[in-house]
């Protein structure tokens, strides 16, 4: 499974996370330094367990709170029409 973000949104990474920006109509949403490391690696092709697998080593996490963190901000990100399924 891949994800891609939705037509119009265009991403960049800050030293404070992530901001998509829709270009049609200038809102916007930030994400935390973990949310924009999950959606990085979503949007490079990774799989969600690879990134839980990913955020763990970085941010010496404990497994199970990323395993279920991880598809909880997956289901935001969907609901919220921002990223879609390849």
């Amino acid at each position: 499974m891949s994800f891609a973000l939705r037509a119009g949104l265009t991403w960049a990474e800050t030293e404070y996370g992530g901001v998509l920006l829709d270009t049609a109509d200038g809102e916007y949403w930030t994400l935390n330094v973990t949310g924009a490391r999950v959606l990085a690696g979503l949007l490079a092709g990774a799989e969600p367990d690879e990134v839980v697998a990913r955020l763990t080593t970085e941010f010496d996490g404990d497994p199970a709170d990323a395993a279920g963190d991880v598809p909880a901000l997956i289901a935001e990100l969907e609901a919220a029409h921002l990223v879609v399924r390849r």
